[in-house]
């Protein structure tokens, strides 16, 4: 018994620890929702995955935290290759992290601010030129001084935000469509029990609410399959490939699970000093 305890004891001060960081900005400019049109719905396809093509390889936020960060870079990359047809560098999430005055860097941030000093700072250098150091640290550190390779043009809700509530009626057929039209979005979701989740769709024993004020993490929505007998959403983490799905999380469909449709974004980006725009 006491053998059993301790291996217990053990194992729980192994297990790896998980940080979030999605908190609510105060800000003062508007942000658009996009319009979604019956033909964009009627075009959506039944089934869709950008990964690989569109998005990233999957990262590893580690001991910041800075969900944040990590979901509103991956945004400006996926447009970026939605434009060019081609993925960018990785951009610098520790310049987000670490220079952003809208945000609290390891201590938590929100997308449309992110987006916000992205286009006032002039955009993003790269993650070569600008190494995290704050993952490894859990400390958001100093500015530095820093080029720019890739810049926010706007941003836009994909579709209607919740604003409070239980948050029951999101448009998901929306969200399908906007994902279709504007490839990978930048999503905040509830993850309190993201722990538990070893693979399949949902996590086991959990309806995973999507509540207003269960949201606590943001990553990033790349796909859909509607085509099997349970349909789902395909997630992107920023927890190592090791979590999961290599990464990823599946989401039932229909329920808004988790809040999938509660603060969906994706952004106008462009290169800097080039003519290709998304």
């Amino acid at each position: 018994m006491i053998l059993a305890i301790a291996v217990a004891a053990e194992a729980a001060e192994n297990a790896p620890v998980y940080s979030k960081g999605f908190v609510r900005q105060p800000r003062n400019s508007f942000v658009p929702v996009a319009e979604i049109t019956s033909a964009m719905r009627g075009s959506a396809p039944d089934k869709l995955d950008y990964t690989g093509t569109k998005c990233s390889a999957v990262k590893d936020q580690n001991r910041c935290g800075s969900c944040w960060a990590f979901s509103a870079t991956e945004g400006v990359e996926s447009a970026i290759a939605m434009s060019t047809g081609s993925l960018p560098p990785n951009l610098a999430v520790q310049q987000l992290v670490a220079c952003d005055p809208n945000d609290g860097g390891c201590r938590g941030g929100d997308l449309p601010t992110a987006f916000d000093y992205i286009k006032s700072d002039g955009g993003l250098d790269t993650q070569k030129d600008y190494p995290d150091t704050s993952s490894a640290s859990g400390r958001s550190g100093k500015c530095q001084s820093h080029g720019h390779y890739a810049t926010v043009r706007s941003s836009s809700y994909a579709v209607s935000p919740c604003n409070g509530g239980k948050c029951k009626n999101q448009d998901e057929e929306g969200l399908a469509a906007a994902l279709a039209k504007h490839g990978p979005l930048s999503i905040c979701v509830n993850a309190n029990t993201f722990n538990n989740y070893h693979g399949g769709i949902g996590i086991k024993g959990d309806s995973c609410s999507g509540a207003y004020n269960q949201l606590d993490h943001c990553v990033q929505l790349v796909g859909y399959d509607f085509t099997g007998s349970t349909p789902y959403w395909k997630v992107r983490n920023s927890w190592s490939t090791s979590w999961g799905e290599h990464g990823f999380i599946r989401f039932p469909v229909g329920v808004n699970y988790c809040g999938v449709a509660d603060e969906a974004m994706y952004v106008s980006a462009a290169l800097v000093n080039s003519e290709v725009t998304v």
